[in-house]
C-alpha cells in the first residue's frame, strides 16, 4: 500500500530542487539538532527515533523507492512532523547535502557489507566515508554503526581508529538497544550476534564536494539532427576527468527525442533523461528532462555537452 500523496509531499525532500547544502531551519521551520539515518530500510527505527526525540530534526536517506513508501506510511500514521526522507545514494549525498559541522548524529544500521574486495570502496571503512564524517559531524558528536557482520565492524573500527580525527570505542557485542527492528529481533532469536561501533569526532576537517555546479542551461544545436544521427548516440561513452557518461537508449517523442543517459562521478552514478526538442522555427534544443531530475554534477554537464558536440558534427 502506497502512502497518500500528502504523506509524500510532507515527508519526501527533493534536494536537487534546492540550494545546497540544505538549510534545516527552512525545511523544518525551526532550529534544532539534526540527525541522519543512512539506509533506513522500512523506516521502523527512524519513526521510533523521531518520536522519542521530538525536539530533534531527522533526515533519512535510502535508495529503493519502496523503502521511501513504507517509511512515509509510518510517519503519516504516527503524525511525525520532525522527519524528512531523501531518495538517493547516501555514500555521496551525506557529504553533498549537509553543511560542515551540521549533524548531531549519523546512524547506519545493517548496511550491505560488500564482502568482495573489488567493492571495498562502497564500505563505511573507506577513506572517503571517513572524510565525509569528519566534515559533516559536529565536533564531539557521533557516527554509530550497527551490523551483524563481525569482520565489517572490526574493519571499520580499525580504519577509523587510524584517523586522528576520531575517538573510537571498542566494538560492543549484542548491546542493549532501546528499539530493535523486526529483522534484528529475528536474527537475535536465531542466535546471531549484533555488533555496535560508536565513533566520536574530535577534530573536524573539510572534505571536497562535488556539487559546485548550478542548474544547467539549455544547450543549442544549430541544425536539427537526423534520425540516423540520434540512433548512433546509443552506446556512445564519454570520459572526462573523474567522470563518465553513456547513452543507454533513445526514444522518439512528439517534439523530438528522449535520450536515456547514465552519468557517473567516481562512484556516484545517476540515470536520467534529456530531451532533444526541434522547434517550429528550426531551432534544436538539448535539455535535461524534469523527471527524474539529476543532481548537476560535472559528469552530467560534460556528458550533455559531449552529446551536443556529437550532434553538431553529425
Amino acid at each position: 500500500m502506497k502512502p497518500s500523496p500528502s504523506a509524500l509531499r510532507d515527508h519526501l525532500l527533493h534536494p536537487e530542487d534546492r540550494d545546497l547544502p540544505l538549510k534545516a531551519e527552512e525545511i523544518f521551520g525551526r532550529k534544532a539538532p539534526l540527525a541522519v539515518e543512512v539506509g533506513f530500510g522500512g523506516g521502523e527505527y527512524l519513526n521510533w527515533w523521531a518520536g522519542e526525540q521530538p525536539d530533534w530534526n531527522f533526515i533519512g536517506i535510502e535508495l529503493p523507492l519502496d523503502c521511501i513508501f513504507r517509511a512515509a506510511r509510518h510517519f503519516e500514521d504516527s503524525k511525525r512532523s520532525n522527519v524528512r526522507l531523501v531518495q538517493g545514494d547516501a555514500r555521496y549525498l551525506l557529504r553533498e547535502l549537509f553543511a560542515a559541522g551540521s549533524l548531531r548524529h549519523v546512524l547506519m544500521q545493517f548496511p550491505m557489507p560488500w564482502p568482495k574486495e573489488k567493492h571495498a570502496k562502497h564500505r563505511v571503512s573507506s577513506p572517503g566515508f571517513a572524510a565525509t564524517l569528519a566534515d559533516v559531524l559536529e565536533p564531539g558528536c557521533s557516527f554509530e554503526l550497527v551490523t551483524d557482520q563481525d569482520w565489517y565492524a572490526a574493519e571499520t573500527e580499525t580504519h577509523l581508529s587510524a584517523n586522528p580525527a576520531f575517538d573510537v570505542t571498542p566494538v560492543e557485542i549484542n548491546p542493549e538497544r532501546p528499539f530493535r527492528t523486526r529483522y534484528e529481533t529475528k536474527w537475535l532469536e536465531e542466535g546471531r550476534q549484533i555488533y555496535r561501533l560508536l565513533v566520536t569526532l574530535k577534530t573536524p576537517a573539510a572534505a571536497p564536494r562535488t556539487l559546485k555546479i548550478k542548474k544547467m542551461e539549455t544547450l543549442h544545436v544549430k541544425t536539427p539532427p537526423t534520425q540516423e544521427a540520434i540512433e548512433a548516440l546509443v552506446g556512445q561513452r564519454f570520459e572526462h576527468g573523474c567522470g563518465v557518461g553513456q547513452v543507454k537508449e533513445v526514444f522518439r517523442s512528439s517534439d523530438g527525442w528522449v535520450v536515456r543517459i547514465l552519468a557517473a562521478d567516481d562512484a556516484f552514478s545517476q540515470l536520467f533523461h534529456a530531451r532533444i526538442v526541434v522547434k517550429k522555427d528550426g531551432r534544436c534544443l538539448l535539455r535535461i528532462d524534469e523527471v527524474p531530475r539529476p543532481y548537476y554534477t560535472a559528469a552530467v554537464r560534460q556528458t550533455l555537452e559531449s552529446i551536443s558536440r556529437v550532434l553538431q558534427n553529425a
